[in-house]
């Protein structure tokens, strides 16, 4: 793949690969960072923000959808060229959120790895075992806790901020979103920290791959293709 010739792709997938290395081999960072939120009978749940957090969060998903849909029929339609939203970025972000969210961390994450939550595992006064990240366990048989679906869609962020501007700032918006996001659900023992940088690696890995094919490479081939069109030369006509 072309892609993985690129310096910024090789740096992303092995700073992925170390981080699932590193809570593989340490699997005890997850139990200690869910105990800060754990007062020995509970998590901190049902916080009014948290509520917020997890209720809104399906509304931030489809206004966003919903607006940037809006913004590439105004300038399909009607001429105008806001935020340079074009056929191609609207169905880059479907496609982040049907894959990486969809696919890959809730249909096939959280479907197979069977993963406890913290508030349901005996650390936390649950019945169930605990099992290190990326280790398929039997302790959960639907909408697990490995890897976080609800992070997945904060991290979509990063999405939108590689669509609609490309700006450094609004990049480290798009990725504090998820970690808003992620804090809540570890905080309320509903995830495992590794859950959810499990889903900000996936998310932004499966943007990277999905902005490079679908608008870097293409973009940069319908400039190329334009470069090289020969252009028509007007060969004044013969004075008599």
């Amino acid at each position: 793949m072309q892609y993985l010739k690129l310096r910024r792709s090789q740096i992303l997938l092995a700073s992925f690969a170390l981080f699932a290395l590193f809570v593989t081999v340490f699997p005890g960072i997850d139990i200690a960072i869910s105990k800060l939120f754990f007062d020995g009978k509970t998590f901190l749940r049902d916080q009014w923000w948290q509520t917020m957090l997890q209720q809104g969060l399906k509304y931030f998903l489809w206004v966003s959808l919903i607006l940037v849909t809006a913004i590439y029929a105004c300038n399909r339609f009607l001429g105008m060229k806001i935020l340079g939203v074009d056929g191609r970025k609207v169905l880059f972000l479907y496609l982040v959120l049907i894959i990486g969210g969809g696919l890959i961390v809730n249909f096939t994450f959280k479907e197979h790895f069977g993963r406890a939550r913290p508030r349901d595992v005996a650390e936390f006064g649950g019945s169930k075992l605990f099992s290190p990240a990326f280790e398929i366990s039997h302790q959960c048989h639907t909408n697990c806790s490995f890897s976080s679906g609800d992070a997945a869609g904060g991290f979509f962020s990063i999405a939108l901020a590689m669509a609609l501007t490309r700006r450094r700032a609004a990049f480290m918006a798009g990725i504090l979103v998820g970690v808003v996001q992620s804090f809540a659900r570890v905080s309320a023992g509903a995830h495992f920290f590794s859950d959810t940088v499990t889903s900000f690696f996936v998310m932004w890995i499966v943007a990277d791959v999905l902005f490079y094919y679908l608008i870097t490479v293409r973009t940069g081939f319908v400039e190329a293709k334009i470069a090289t069109e020969p252009v028509a030369t007007v060969v004044p006509a013969r004075t008599i």
